[in-house]
């Protein structure tokens, strides 16, 4: 399955990873819910129900507590109007579907739309993601921002011409209430959105500026107003420190090139950008960078070909990267417990059989737990499976 249908925080241990772990050159009209009935478990895992029948979850935020967790993605079926999107959030025995209001062109002969951020959940009646719509209008090909906001009690859509045509996000994270960060592209380009507290504008800094024709900001992720990361593909890599965003440079890797996916901050565990990186033979192998000493170092990590990172989530005992294996035979989720001392090593996870990948991660606010939201199995050439499961302890076995 392809990636389209799947879809410096002041850390006080993160800089005493030894050398040899470090290495450039290491390869609102109510709810649907879902039935009710014991969830199953795999390895550790507790694998939920979920409502719609086919769709691919691409987000989930909030606590991982109940009524604070929400997951997010689009449903996936055959023909016009293929892809919805749809937010479903954790009562705490079930997941529940919202319906999400999408404004769209009358004369539009097919609407597509996705959303495709990690919600930013700041309190229970303020959740925010993003996403984008395309839609085909009198034979011409228009792609718009779609912005959501629920209140509480209702998903409320942000007019779309806030954000010039042409444009998608793809990445999201709130500092505070009137402080929130979006990326994708914008007008055709890497680009990003604020909101002020009061409305979204369009920021797009000289720091994008000589980026790959295809790179977006796919990850975004603070720990204050000063402190505010973007990552994405080719090589994207931004820091904000309040004032302005200033381009960081990546760490060399023997020519390969970087697809960063996804960035988190943690206060106890630092900054860790994830992805996977690519050479000649177009073979992708998971990449976890994490920042110390003012500069990115590459950490190293099992050898796993036709592998990616799409996120890392942060628990009691350090950070854990998941992704999937997507070969030409196989496509599993894919988890790896990342180090956070010079005496540790990267160790892979035991994943969910039930899960073809997974695309978003988010621990419990006790750090105890992780969810993990993606794909499930392929119901059809073109249709799949939603997955959400959560950890049963610590899925590393820490």
């Amino acid at each position: 399955m392809n990636e389209h249908t799947r879809r410096a925080a002041r850390g006080l241990t993160v800089c005493a990873l030894a050398s040899s772990l470090v290495t450039a050159g290491f390869v609102g009209l109510g709810e649907a819910s879902a039935a009710a009935g014991p969830a199953a478990s795999s390895a550790g895992w507790q694998v939920t129900p979920l409502p719609p029948p086919s769709a691919n979850l691409v987000g989930v935020g909030g606590t991982g507590r109940a009524n604070e967790t929400w997951a997010t993605g689009f449903s996936i079926s055959d023909g016009a109007n293929g892809l919805a999107p749809i937010a479903l959030r954790w009562n705490g025995t079930a997941w529940t579907q919202t319906p999400v209001p999408v404004q769209t062109d009358p004369a539009a002969q097919d609407t597509q739309t996705r959303l495709n951020s990690n919600p930013a959940e700041l309190s229970r009646t303020n959740v925010w993601v993003v996403g984008d719509t395309a839609e085909i209008v009198s034979g011409q090909f228009v792609d718009r921002a779609l912005i959501e906001h629920w209140n509480g009690t209702a998903w409320q859509q942000t007019p779309g011409t806030v954000l010039p045509d042409n444009s998608g996000l793809y990445s999201l994270d709130a500092v505070s209430p009137n402080n929130i960060w979006a990326g994708g592209v914008i007008n055709g380009a890497p680009g990003l959105a604020h909101w002020d507290g009061r409305a979204w504008a369009p920021v797009v800094p000289d720091a994008l500026n000589g980026l790959n024709p295809i790179s977006w900001v796919s990850g975004i992720s603070s720990s204050g107003p000063d402190d505010v990361w973007a990552v994405g593909p080719i090589g994207l890599s931004i820091h904000y420190d309040g004032h302005s965003w200033q381009k960081v440079p990546l760490p060399d890797l023997n020519g390969d090139e970087a697809w960063l996916q996804n960035v988190g901050t943690d206060r106890r565990f630092g900054t860790w950008a994830v992805g996977y990186r690519v050479g000649p033979d177009h073979v992708r192998r998971p990449l976890a960078l994490h920042w110390c000493d003012g500069a990115w170092q590459v950490v190293a990590t099992p050898d796993s070909s036709f592998t990616q990172f799409m996120g890392v989530a942060f628990t009691d005992s350090g950070p854990e990267a998941f992704g999937y294996i997507d070969g030409s035979t196989t496509a599993a989720a894919y988890g790896v417990r990342l180090p956070t001392g010079p005496s540790e090593h990267a160790s892979v996870i035991a994943m969910p059989s039930q899960s073809s990948g997974i695309n978003a991660s988010v621990a419990q606010a006790n750090g105890r737990s992780v969810w993990v939201v993606g794909t499930g199995a392929l119901l059809t050439p073109s249709t799949v499976a939603p997955f959400a499961a959560r950890s049963i302890g610590d899925p590393a076995g820490h």
